[in-house]
């Protein structure tokens, strides 16, 4: 999600085993604002447990806290779903061992290390101010028609996700039922039609929302959450939610975390919460899989449930991310990429 270092992005995390502190590697933005209010600040006054938290979450950093020869300096790790899988299967993470109370989680999202504790939606977005609802872009196919739609194109980066190559390949007519393995050949022949000047990318979650809310680039791909919580200070972004592409994020322990029970405690309290899962859900329009969040989310937040993977036009015409092959294929995935913007 986010290439850049880490060194130099983080506040300094709590050294000392069992401080009562856990330390939290995210990716920062409005997103971590929204885990601080939601989830953090909560625990922390009913636990007395201090949440630290930093940005530049990766499994690079995983790996580094593994070989850290003082103990990891991080004890939470939130990770795509693809990463996480590595990192489970490569020794980075801690087991479960029920810790974690998943009863009221949906089964399918829990594993052995954590649990796939929220979902977003990658879809085509647009600046209102420079293209018209009557305009409007619906799948990725018309984002890709540049002589109906002048200026360049926000893509995210390819580093720990590929979402921009699944809309490369929908956009030259693969369906998403078809879509893994990915045809990489295919895939970077869509960008050259698209065309490498004409691209944008974006090398955190929150660049769309700069890019396209600036004009930078009218057009291009977006989470829904980053639009939603964009538009509620006056962003003026909208999007279309035909061939979205459905992924997630998980969170597990380091396995060298030096404030293990806490960083369990925390884990815990996210698992266990509905009534903050679905004020998460409300906060920024991602998923959880936690059982209760539809039934406690407020009536004047329905309106959200329209960009979760459970709305009919998402569940009709959705790409959801296979994290099983990205977890094996993403090296090769990222270096074919490499060597297309070297190229």
């Amino acid at each position: 999600m986010v290439s850049a270092p880490f060194i130099n992005q983080i506040v300094r995390p709590a050294r000392a085993a069992g401080t009562g502190v856990v330390n939290f590697a995210g990716f920062g933005g409005s997103y971590g604002d929204a885990l601080r209010e939601v989830w953090f600040e909560p625990f922390e006054k009913e636990t007395g447990i201090k949440v630290n938290m930093g940005v530049g979450a990766s499994l690079a950093l995983a790996k580094l806290q593994t070989v850290n020869p003082n103990g990891a300096e991080w004890d939470i790790i939130d990770l795509p779903n693809p990463a996480f899988i590595t990192a489970a299967k490569e020794n980075m993470l801690l087991p479960v061992d029920g810790k974690i109370d998943f009863s009221k989680i949906l089964p399918k999202y829990v594993g052995p290390y954590g649990w796939s504790y929220t979902t977003f939606v990658y879809v085509v977005g647009r600046n209102k101010s420079l293209i018209s609802n009557a305009e409007a872009p619906q799948t990725w196919a018309d984002m890709w028609d540049t002589k109906r739609y002048s200026g360049k194109r926000a893509l995210n980066n390819v580093n720990t996700s590929a979402v921009s190559l699944e809309a490369a390949l929908m956009a030259a007519g693969v369906k998403p039922t078809d879509m893994y393995p990915l045809d990489l050949d295919r895939a970077f022949a869509s960008l050259d039609r698209l065309e490498r000047d004409n691209i944008v990318w974006g090398m955190s979650l929150q660049d769309p929302v700069q890019q396209i809310g600036s004009g930078q680039t009218p057009i291009g791909g977006i989470y829904t959450g980053r639009a939603i919580m964009a538009n509620r200070q006056g962003a003026g972004i909208a999007y279309s939610l035909k061939q979205g592409i459905i992924g997630g994020d998980s969170l597990g322990v380091i396995r060298t975390s030096k404030n293990k029970n806490e960083a369990f405690a925390l884990l815990n309290f996210i698992a266990t919460r509905g009534d903050l899962s679905a004020k998460f859900v409300e906060r920024t329009s991602y998923g959880i899989p936690h059982i209760d969040v539809e039934k406690l989310l407020p009536k004047d937040a329905r309106d959200i449930s329209a960009a979760l993977p459970t709305n009919p036009v998402l569940q009709e015409t959705a790409l959801f991310n296979n994290a099983e092959y990205y977890a094996q294929h993403m090296p090769e995935v990222l270096r074919r990429f490499q060597e297309w913007q070297l190229g």
